[in-house]
């Protein structure tokens, strides 16, 4: 993935008049509401029951039933129906929020007559006009989706070779250098002091002492030969590093100047290739998975697993397994073939999130599910945009292998050349060009031989941007997890990044000047799928991959305007966490910014457009302990809200019991807690019976009976057959009848039990994200360590997810 420069400003999301000003805080995880929802007013009620979804036809078009009851004002018993909705819909990945705008509605009210019914659908129209948009959780919506029947994110080959993995079992820092190290002047015309440019680390070279110092956490390490050691403490730091510039770019190196002294001298892995690091507090140790012959390794952040039955070591990153009889290798492939037992892992173990690289399993189709939901971006095709490339020298450009796409190799930008016409890909929008260097404007067609671009080329990630639709005045571009490098694998699996193949030519390609290619980078930072999260992420306290996160390039330097870049950047479908420093040294222009797209910073909102039927939404949700708030708002003019609080008041009711379905029939039902079903057809509830089950002696009596047939002629078999067949037909209808309802009713309750599950699981990680110190994701519910963990781990801190800061400054991001 092509990136500019880091220069991040604050982006803040102005909500429209009349949206609640909770929603604009942000120092809580979002949250659902929750369902039935109560509308009431001048004594009259509606309630309405949790959606069960039928079809969303390109995550646009949605198809959904709710159960409702109405309730008159001075009534003394409300009144059962079903409310059918096809809708548009405005998707959020960050927030996991889909905004239900109606087109269409159908209020049945079963056994009323006309005048009852009519009455009834005037009350609802009053509490809920038809216009009114719901907000929905994207987890429960997803959940009654069939993957195998959905539009999914194409498969492609990815390199699943391992890469250089170390394993310590004392404090260790791992250095990942993307290839053999580049020294750049701190000052430019000064080189009596540089810096290594191509590593997520802060290392800088005194030229009169040939010695190397690395600042790890606020402690400096130092070595003659930066690639083979040996690394000692720093007891005394050259003179020019207290020349540091104190400015953006390098004001937290600076002071770590002198330093602290080091409590305890980490060992210094230093790799010029991708490479991870197992690292372990002492000796493994190790706790066993009910169920299965694994035991989880339990004193490290990486997640690593034993077999007893093969006596083989388990290490997952990046969507990827490796295997290898010893944890310090060698590594082999183990994607292809993974013991049955990771699929059997219990749904309630601390390691059940590893599942979803586990191919086949529901855990692993729900990650691609997810991923395919588009997001979309809208601007104004009118407009002149504010793109601006720069080139060292004279554009350059070189083919892309098996197509007739040429690509910019003097540019951090995503720039290619088709057919005469040049074309860019930035931040999820493409653009369009006579000249290499503009001016841009917005495109509205992106040329074919662009998606051609093989999945092993640095570039292949903006394949996944797309232009949805176009109109004389507005553009909509849509992008899925591919372009922030998730992709899915042969195996059904969604992985991180391509590879060891990427890497390889990440390597190649090394210019002497900046990062052409900052790519999602698969290996360096410990990267593991949690669908609760909604993509990749690191471990929380991984430091020992650097202050700088290690999921893309650390450092960037453009010659043509003179400006510094130093950053670290993780990317997800469901958001992204960075974050940026930035300096110009011949305007002294500085910015200095941070943005997390996910449940902090945002706090449920989310915006969108729906070209096709000129459908604007924006609004969003959040919960805390004092109770829920949703809205939104569309630019139709119409708009819904609902609240909820520790004194009762409005819209969720979440005492209330929410076991009622609307049934594809018209009817209402309702399942107990022991999944018996009742119909409520107006007249009160009763009893759906369900087909009777065969006594253990008839099936006894059947199997017998089946051996015995299995003996005989094919004839009569035939005949026994047919026989069967005319008994199964002569059984009473309505006992048919009612399997078939009672078997769907069943699969819609599946469907809702598990859209709660994901949605409050989702709930509860984000709450504890929030409250564990530090922030940031725990792997496999494991205790983490605390104070030795600090001495293990390397530079600077932060608190966002994913992303993170030298020295504390931390957390932001802007999602692409």
């Amino acid at each position: 993935m092509k990136t500019r420069l880091w220069l991040f400003l604050l982006a803040l999301l102005v909500l429209p008049a009349g949206m609640p000003l909770l929603l604009q805080a942000a120092d809580q995880p979002a949250g659902d509401p929750g369902w039935p929802r109560t509308f009431m007013q001048n004594g009259k009620e509606l309630t309405i029951y949790q959606p069960q979804v039928d079809s969303w036809e390109n995550y646009k078009k949605l198809h959904v039933r709710f159960a409702i009851a109405v309730k008159p004002a001075k009534a003394k018993k409300e009144t059962f129906g079903v409310a059918e909705i096809e809708a548009d819909t405005v998707v959020d990945q960050a927030t996991r929020v889909v905004a239900v705008i109606p087109k269409k509605r159908d209020l049945r009210f079963p056994n009323t007559t006309d005048a009852e019914a009519d009455a009834l659908r005037r009350i609802v129209e009053e509490l809920h006009p038809p216009s009114q948009g719901l907000t929905l959780s994207l987890d429960r919506v997803l959940a009654y989706l069939n993957p195998d029947q959905q539009q999914l994110q194409h498969a492609v080959q990815l390199n699943l070779d391992p890469p250089k993995i170390y394993h310590s079992s004392k404090p260790a820092i791992l250095v990942m250098i993307m290839g053999q190290p580049q020294l750049k002047p701190v000052l430019k015309d000064k080189n009596d002091l540089m810096f290594v440019a191509n590593t997520n680390w802060d290392i800088l070279y005194d030229v009169a002492g040939q010695s190397y110092y690395l600042l790890n956490r606020d402690g400096w390490l130092t070595t003659k030969d930066l690639l083979k050691g040996p690394w000692s403490q720093a007891a005394n730091l050259p003179p020019l590093l207290s020349t540091l510039p104190n400015d953006d770019n390098w004001g937290d190196v600076r002071q770590n100047v002198p330093g602290k002294p080091v409590k305890e001298m980490p060992e210094v892995l230093v790799s010029t290739g991708p490479a991870e690091l197992i690292l372990t507090q002492g000796d493994p140790t190790y706790r066993p998975i009910a169920e299965t012959k694994l035991m989880q390794m339990t004193n490290t952040d990486a997640v690593v697993f034993l077999n007893s039955s093969d006596a083989q070591y388990y290490f997952l990153t990046a969507g990827r397994w490796f295997r290898s009889a010893s944890l310090d290798g060698p590594w082999a492939i183990a994607s292809n073939d993974l013991p049955q037992d990771f699929a059997k892992i219990p749904e309630n173990d601390p390691a059940a999130f590893v599942k979803a690289s586990v191919p086949g399993t529901t855990d692993a189709k729900d990650a691609v599910l997810l991923a395919s939901i588009p997001t979309t971006k809208s601007v104004d095709a009118n407009s002149q945009p504010k793109l601006q490339v720069a080139y060292d020298g004279q554009p350059n450009f070189q083919p892309i292998p098996s197509t007739t796409v040429q690509y910019a190799t003097n540019t951090s930008n995503a720039v290619f050349l088709v057919n005469g016409a040049y074309y860019c890909c930035d931040g999820g929008v493409w653009y369009t060009a006579n000249s290499a260097s503009g001016p841009w404007r917005y495109c509205t067609n992106v040329p074919a031989a662009i998606y051609t671009i093989p999945s092993s080329h640095p570039s292949y990630n903006v394949t996944y941007v797309k232009v949805q639709d176009s109109t004389p005045s507005t553009v909509v571009y849509s992008q899925t997890a591919g372009y922030s490098g998730e992709y899915v694998a042969a195996t059904g699996v969604l992985m991180f990044g391509a590879g060891m193949i990427a890497g390889a030519l990440l390597e190649d390609h090394w210019d002497d000047d900046y990062y052409r290619y900052p790519a999602p980078y698969s290996y360096g930072w410990g990267a593991n799928y949690n669908y609760a999260y909604g993509g990749y992420y690191r471990p929380p306290y991984a430091n020992y991959y650097g202050p700088y996160r290690g999921a893309g390039f650390a450092t960037a330097y453009n010659p043509a305007t003179g400006t510094y870049a130093r950053g670290g950047y993780a990317y997800g479908p469901g958001g992204a966490a960075s974050w940026g420093r930035a300096y110009n040294p011949t305007t002294g222009a500085r910015a200095a910014g941070a943005r997390v797209d996910t449940f902090y910073g945002s706090a449920g909102r989310f915006a969108g457009y729906n070209p096709t039927t000129g459908t604007a939404a924006r609004g969003g949700y959040r919960s805390n302990a004092y109770g829920a708030v949703a809205g939104v708002q569309t630019n139709r003019g119409t708009g819904a809200l609902a609240w909820d609080t520790a004194h009762g008041e409005g819209a969720v009711v979440k005492g209330r019991d929410g076991n009622v379905y609307a049934g594809r029939d018209g009817n209402v039902y309702h399942r107990d807690s022991n999944g018996n079903w009742s119909s409520n057809s107006g007249n009160g509830w009763q009893p759906v019976n369900r087909p009777e089950p065969r006594s253990a002696v008839q099936q006894r009596t059947q199997q017998r009976a089946d051996t015995v047939q299995a003996r005989r002629s094919q004839v009569q078999q035939s005949r026994t057959a047919n026989r069967q067949d005319l008994s199964r037909m002569q059984q009473p209808s309505a006992n048919r009848q009612f399997g078939t309802r009672t078997r769907e009713l069943d699969s819609q309750a599946f469907a809702r039990s598990r859209g709660n599950q994901l949605s409050e699981r989702r709930s509860s990680f984000a709450t504890q994200m929030q409250n564990r110190p530090g922030g940031g994701p725990q792997f496999g519910g494991q205790p983490r360590w605390q104070g030795q963990q600090r001495a293990i781990g390397g530079g600077g801190g932060g608190r966002a997810i994913g992303g993170g800061g030298r020295g504390g400054h931390g957390g932001g991001g802007l999602r692409r």
